[in-house]
């Protein structure tokens, strides 16, 4: 079973790169994180995969700590969680950002399957991934207004309604079916679904 490996990486990785950019600890339910300064957070994790060994970009996720008990500080957060596949250990990290312009460099260089998960996190929280190869939307559609797991977001917004991109005309395409076969192969088609041979 994996091993919660915080505890020890955060003696080593503030001594290594210094109390600016390894900012701190956090323990959620006994799992430790390690805070990282926005400006630290490509360094560091790179750092990470390529001298400890944490070559597996498990989850990367957002999370607004607006309002919670005890939260100090900017509220929006960006976590990853990271997995080595030698050494059977887990790292999870953390950095925290302002909820007016929240930016922060891209892993998609370091772990391509952080593409999509700071797609999922800037479509739902607004925070920029600096770098990113293609950072547009992924879950809602581009004229979506706002960041709706942001804490900020007014739960009775209503969005503006768009036209539907790419939609099939059914009946357009039954219509133009119907007038392009034949009544005999028509009623042979109706034949052979009521025979169970149609799908």
């Amino acid at each position: 079973m994996p091993t919660n490996s915080a505890p020890p990486l955060f003696e080593a990785l503030q001594g290594h790169f210094g109390a600016a950019k390894v900012t701190g600890r956090q323990d959620l339910n006994g799992r430790e994180s390690v805070i990282l300064s926005p400006a630290a957070w490509v360094e560091v994790i790179s750092h990470l995969r390529l001298e400890h060994g944490f070559d597996v970009l498990m989850e990367l996720a957002g999370a607004d700590y607006s309002g919670y008990p005890g939260h100090q500080g900017d509220p929006l957060c960006v976590t990853a969680m990271l997995y080595g596949s030698k050494s059977r250990e887990r790292a999870w990290l953390k950095v925290f950002l302002p909820l007016e312009q929240p930016q922060v460099g891209t892993l998609s260089n370091d772990y391509a399957g952080a593409n999509w998960y700071e797609r999922e996190c800037f479509d739902m929280y607004g925070v920029q991934f600096q770098g990113h190869p293609y950072l547009k939307r992924l879950l809602l559609y581009d004229e979506f207004v706002g960041h709706p797991l942001r804490k900020d977001y007014p739960i009775l917004k209503m969005q503006p309604l768009i036209p539907m991109r790419n939609a099939i005309d059914y009946e357009a395409v039954a219509a133009e079916k119907r007038r392009s076969t034949t009544p005999a192969q028509q009623d042979a088609a109706r034949r052979s679904d009521l025979a169970g041979g149609g799908n």
